[in-house]
Formats: structure tokens, sequence, C-alpha cells
């Protein structure tokens, strides 16, 4: 996911526009390489433990390199082989930039010294550096006891994007206008804390996602694109809950709901722009 980390770190930086950043993330994609594909190219996996790994993803916050140690289907030794493989991935980003016109390669050989000086996937995990960049670019204020929350989510969010939709997001910011005519997922995580999740979206969008994640073609808004895309919050706040309660907190996921044009209407509210290749979605956020 290093593309997506260092995509976010230039558009905070102002360096690029958001159309920019996401049109060289999409080039850099038409030739990105999963580790599941490069792993049974090299013969260390079959495709029923790639499928495999791919089904506990659903259930756990981890990394698909992570999850195939776990379970012996990967060594270490293995993993770095892959690893090493697919770490041209954020070349190709940077390649796209100047290919594009959008950098030379001294202004990208300067943001990367830049980028690495700050502290690079060599220093942090992978939900901890995004975490800071989220922190960076929101500001939510200090005062308000979900802080770390509302970060943790955000980036657990994010991640399950890039996992389950296959895109690359970006935060664009703190920006949500309630709008009768979008479609509105959301649902209710009640227990030691509580916490009501939501996304708005176009329709085209929404159906986008429901195709994503379902991986079938959805044409119109029927029960089979509603349940979808209701499943993909649900999936992803079970991720969260289960993270909670690795933490000792306990939390009841409620049923998800996906309707035209509601609103959460909470003690804290907090929305983010999310961008991604197929348009924009609103992240929202709200307490007790």
């Amino acid at each position: 996911m290093f593309s997506q980390f260092f995509a976010q770190y230039i558009l905070n930086k102002g360096l690029l526009t958001p159309s920019q950043v996401q049109e060289a993330l999409e080039n850099r994609r038409a030739v990105q390489v999963k580790l599941g594909v490069l792993a049974i190219n090299q013969g260390f996996l079959t495709a029923e433990q790639v499928e495999e790994i791919h089904g506990l993803q659903q259930r756990i916050d981890k990394r698909f390199g992570e999850i195939a140690l776990d379970e012996g289907y990967l060594s270490e030794e293995q993993l770095i082989t892959l690893l090493d493989t697919q770490e041209n991935d954020h070349l190709n980003f940077g390649q796209t930039l100047v290919d594009k016109g959008y950098m030379t390669l001294g202004q990208l050989e300067n943001v990367l010294e830049e980028y690495k000086a700050e502290g690079s996937l060599d220093k942090q995990p992978d939900a901890s550096y995004l975490k800071e960049q989220i922190r960076t670019q929101l500001k939510i204020p200090q005062n308000d006891e979900n802080v770390e929350l509302y970060y943790d989510y955000i980036s657990l969010f994010l991640r399950a994007m890039v996992r389950f939709l296959d895109t690359s997001p970006l935060l664009a910011a703190i920006a949500y206008e309630h709008d009768a005519n979008q479609w509105f997922v959301s649902q209710s995580m009640t227990g030691d804390i509580i916490l009501h999740s939501s996304f708005t979206a176009e329709e085209s969008v929404l159906l986008e996602i429901a195709c994503r994640y379902s991986g079938e073609k959805i044409c119109e808004m029927d029960e089979l694109a509603i349940d979808s895309a209701g499943e993909f919050l649900n999936v992803t706040n079970g991720l969260f809950c289960i993270n909670l309660s690795n933490m000792g907190l306990d939390l009841d996921l409620h049923p998800q709901r996906v309707t035209r044009g509601a609103a959460f209407r909470g003690k804290s509210n907090y929305a983010v722009a999310i961008d991604t290749d197929f348009g924009r979605i609103n992240l929202v956020m709200a307490g007790a």
C-alpha cells in the first residue's frame, strides 16, 4: 500500500491536485500485481489457498501476507521475496507522475526523500502510518473524548476500501452536506462505547461499490445492490469491533440500513470526503 500512503502525503502537501493524484494512481493500478497472483506465479500458493486467505480477510483486519504467515502457507523468506517483487508498485506511481508531466525527476527525488525522512513504511506499521496521515489532514478537536477512535475507524475504513473495493482512496477534507438524493448506508455499534457510522454516495457510486464488493455485474439498485453495499459496511465494522475487542472493549453490531436521503443526528458528528476512481463518498461518524 506504499502508493496510497505516498499519494496521500503528496495531496496533504498540496503538491498536486486530487484529480492529478487520482489519475496517476489509476494509471499505476493498471500494472499492479496483487500478492496472491505473485504467490501463485512463484508456486508458493495454490489458487485455493489464495481464496481461503481472501475469505479470512473478511473476518480478520490483517494484510494478505500476515494471514499467509499465520496459517503457515508462506515462510518469512517467501513473503520477503513476494514483497520485494511487489515493492515496485511505488516506482510505477512515481514514474507515472513523471510521465504525466506532474513532476520532474528532480521534484520526485526531493519529495521521496522528504517522505522517507518524515517516516516511511519501513519505520511504522501500515495502520499507524496511515493514522498519522489522517491526523495531519483532518485535525479533529482534541477535546473530543472519541478523537482517537475516529482516527482508528477512518484508517480501517480506508484500508477496507483498498482491500475489498480495489480502489485507491484519497481523503479530501472534512466536508459533508446532507443531500436527499444520495444513498445512505449506516450501522450502529453500541456497548462499552457508541459509534454510529455511515457513508453517503450518488447512486452510480453505490452501484460500483456493490459491484466491486460482490464481484457481480449490477446495473440497478436492486436487492443484491442494497445487500452488497450494506455488507461492505457490515464487514468493515465487524473488523473494527474485533480490533476493539482485542483492546478489551465489547461492542455489538446493529443491523445495517441502506436508504435514500437519511442522515444521522449524533452528539459528535464528523465527516470526511473520500475520493476514488469511481466517484466520491462521504464517511460520517457520530457519537451517542
